[in-house]
Parts: structure tokens; C-alpha cells; sequence
């Protein structure tokens, strides 16, 4: 039933369009007439209309009946004796049937072109479909591949630290049993980190990413990412200085929260131990601003354009023998930029590198 509709209502619409461009040939046809056009300007007129119809319209029989009422028009309206379907110059018929072959095969043949330009989007639409589907199986191999690679690290150390305790737990003294479950506690901690960002990850490229933006003071969700971000940092000078204004911004604290642990723990990464990690917050124009400044050795300049790119590690080399998937930095671009922020990386100064980004500010009403 609802087929049958629909195909009622695209038969009307076909039907709509046919009367209105013929009418719009009709009144053109009559100013050339007044004017003093010859017939043949007239006909061309006519010709012309009856390709627009076959463009416009999706059934083929509406450049059919409007190439047939084309000539009954004409002949109605131009030839004499006017306002009749009699016409007295005895050459009139073969034009007519001249009209009516000229129009139709002209409607048809720009109806032919318009579907084989169809097919030709149709099929352009499935390559590109198809080289989607090719990248996205690719990338996943690659994911695979890395993670599997990645895994195997941690995954180790932690079977072979608990094998250690169940084992001979009873031989160790209290300090190697501390650094056992130490390891095995950090290790862990990766893991959970790790599947986090692919998590979200998977949610950006699915388009599943729900932001739940709220009014939130930046100091507050800075405390709480520098609270989670410690343990990434512990060898490390980890600093906060949030100023003495207190900035409210509208954005998804848990995911502010995710990228500036994010930021934190890639610093740790490529800076050497007793390095100083500086998280910043304040106001910069009509915006918040958080950064995340390092004293490490910094980034190259061509890297810069690269490093938030999905699966790019960069050159320099990480501090544990842990190789990072290459996620935490798109994922931060991803998440800031969904809030509708910005986020980049400069030079520190003297030495070192300076994550900045900003969060749209959260208006303040105040009710008399």
C-alpha cells in the first residue's frame, strides 16, 4: 500500500513539473510570437522544454505525452487558422511529425543520459564505499596487530610476577613482595588505560561519542585528572596551578577528565625521570584554557602536524619499554574539538613541550 503511494505521489509530481515547464514554453513561445519569431524559434522553444521535462521528470513516458503535447500546442496557438487543430499550409503535418521525432528523441536521449549519470554516482558511491570498507578492515588488522604486539609486554610481566608470588611468596622478603604487586598494580593500570582509549576510540569512529556537557568549575576537573594522573607521573615533579579565578566551562567532565590524563601520562612517557609536569588552567580570551608543559627534551618541529594523527608514535623514544598504540593524543584532539575547543602543541621555554586546549566558558545568570 505504501508503495503504491509513494509511486501515486511521484506520478503527481512528474505530472506538476511536465504543466509547469510547458506552461513556462507556452508564455515564452507567445512573447517570441508577438515579438515576430519565426515558428522554427518557436519549435525550439518547445524542443527545449521537452528535454527539461525528461531531466526533471523520473518516468519515462512524460517526455512521450510532452513531446505530443508539444505539437498539439503549437499547432493550436501558432498555426492558422489559431485556436483550432486544423492547420490550411499543406506542409504542416511533416513539420509536425519532424517536432514530435525531434522532441521525443532529444527528451529520450537527456533521459538516458541522466540515468547513466546516476549509475555513474551510483557506482562511484559504491567504490567509494567499498575503499571504506577496505580501509576500515585494514586499519582494523592493524589495530589487531598492535595491540596484540602491545599486550604481550604487560601480559607477561603480570603472569610472571603473580607466578613468582604463588610460587615462592613465602621466600621473598616484604620489600620484593611490595615491588611485585607494585609492578603488577601498574601493569594493570596500563591495561585499563589502554582499553579506555580504545573503547573510546571505537566510539569516535562509529560516531557514538555522546558528549553530556554540563556547567563544571576547571579546577575542580583539573584535580581530579592530576588525582588519576599521578601514578603515571610518580617519577616525575607533577605541578598544578589552576590561578585564583574560578572559571566555570560547559563541557563532559569525564572526558576532560580522559584527555588530561592523557596529556599527563604522555608526558611521563617521553620524559626522563625527575623531569617537572606543569598543568596550568585559566581564562584566555573568551575561552578556557588547560595545558600540560614538560621540561623533556621536546618535539620536532615535523612532527608537530603528525602527532595527533590516529597510530602515530612520533621519533622519540618512550621511557619504558612500553610502545604506545598511538590513540591518547588523537583521542584528546577528538574529545576537545567535539566540545567545541581547539587543542595544540608549542615549544616550552627554555626546553620541552607545551600541550594547550580550550573549552568554551559556561555563561553565569544571576537571578535578582
Amino acid at each position: 500500500m505504501e508503495k503504491n503511494r509513494a509511486r501515486a505521489r511521484s506520478i503527481l509530481m512528474d505530472a506538476a513539473k511536465s504543466a509547469g515547464i510547458l506552461t513556462a514554453a507556452t508564455g515564452l513561445s507567445l512573447l517570441f510570437d508577438r515579438l515576430g519569431f519565426t515558428h522554427a524559434n518557436i519549435i525550439m522553444v518547445y524542443i527545449l522544454g521537452v528535454v527539461l521535462i525528461s531531466v526533471a521528470a523520473s518516468h519515462r513516458a512524460c517526455s512521450l505525452i510532452a513531446a505530443a503535447a508539444s505539437v498539439i500546442i503549437f499547432n493550436f496557438l501558432f498555426t492558422e487558422p489559431r485556436f483550432t487543430l486544423t492547420a490550411y499550409e499543406p506542409g504542416y503535418p511533416v513539420t509536425f511529425v519532424v517536432m514530435f521525432l525531434t522532441a521525443y528523441i532529444t527528451g529520450t536521449l537527456a533521459l538516458r543520459y541522466k540515468e547513466q549519470a546516476a549509475r555513474a554516482e551510483q557506482n562511484a558511491r559504491e567504490k567509494e564505499e567499498a575503499a571504506v570498507l577496505a580501509r576500515s578492515e585494514q586499519l582494523r588488522a592493524d589495530l589487531l596487530r598492535t595491540i596484540s604486539h602491545d599486550l604481550r609486554t604487560p601480559l607477561t610481566t603480570i603472569s610472571g610476577n603473580a607466578s613468582s608470588l604463588l610460587s615462592n611468596g613465602d621466600k621473598f622478603d616484604e620489600e620484593t613482595r611490595r615491588q611485585l604487586c607494585s609492578d603488577i598494580y601498574d601493569d594493570s593500570l596500563w591495561l585499563v588505560s589502554l582499553v579506555e582509549n580504545l573503547l573510546s576510540a571505537t566510539r569516535i569512529e562509529e560516531g557514538r561519542m555522546a558528549l553530556r556537557p554540563s556547567a563544571e568549575l576547571l579546577s575542580d576537573i583539573v584535580e581530579e585528572a592530576v588525582r588519576h594522573g599521578e601514578r603515571a607521573a610518580a617519577s616525575h615533579t607533577l605541578r598544578v596551578d589552576c590561578g585564583d579565578e574560578l572559571l566555570l566551562v560547559k563541557a563532559d567532565a569525564r572526558l576532560i577528565v580522559q584527555v588530561i590524563v592523557n596529556l599527563i601520562d604522555n608526558a611521563a612517557k617521553y620524559t626522563p625521570a625527575g623531569s617537572t609536569i606543569t598543568v596550568t588552567a585559566g581564562r584566555r580570551g573568551e575561552m578556557a584554557e588547560v595545558s600540560v608543559a614538560d621540561d623533556g627534551p621536546g618535539i620536532p618541529d615535523g612532527e608537530k602536524a603528525l602527532i595527533f594523527d590516529k597510530f602515530y608514535h612520533g621519533a622519540n623514544p618512550v621511557r619504558d619499554d612500553r610502545r604506545s598504540l598511538g590513540l591518547g593524543l588523537y583521542l584528546c584532539k577528538a574529545i576537545v574539538e567535539a566540545h567545541g575547543g581547539s587543542i595544540r602543541v608549542e615549544d616550552n621555554r627554555p626546553k620541552g613541550a607545551v600541550f594547550r586546549f580550550t573549552l568554551p566558558l559556561e555563561e553565569v545568570t544571576l537571578h535578582e
